[in-house]
């Protein structure tokens, strides 16, 4: 049996979000390591840059899906990074995670950066989740 312990250590702030510190897992027996999902379809077709909510219900769901494949659910996942082109978008993305991780939400890391590999991507996830 998995036994995930959350963790917010003593004399650190109390986490700005919906993130843990840390997530320490003991009697994994599947490590799941997610590569960045961003907002593309079924059909290969990227979303456009103006509709960052659309985007980050794709991401999701494409998240959801490759876990999925591996056997994995969303409440498996200890890590996250998440990837934005703008620090306006950085509470929307908060509000992605908080939105699908209500309770013992994993570690999470939010990077701003000058661009993703697409320049009408907003957003990108990857994900790290033991079973």
């Amino acid at each position: 049996m998995v036994e995930k312990t959350y963790n917010s250590p003593n004399g650190i702030h109390t986490p700005f979000s919906q993130y843990s510190h840390s997530v320490t897992v003991e009697g994994a027996q599947k490590l799941i390591f997610c590569a960045g999902q961003v907002a593309g379809d079924d059909d290969g077709n990227i979303l456009g840059p103006e509709d960052f909510s659309a985007q980050g219900a794709l991401v999701m769901k494409n998240l959801v899906r490759v876990l999925t494949e591996a056997g994995a659910t969303l409440t498996d996942v200890v890590k996250l990074t998440s990837y934005v082109c703008s620090p306006h978008d950085v509470p929307k993305v908060r509000a992605l995670v908080k939105e699908h991780f209500p309770e013992r939400p994993p570690a999470n890391t939010i990077c701003v950066l000058r661009g993703l590999a697409h320049p009408n991507y907003l957003l990108e996830i990857d994900a790290t989740a033991v079973i």
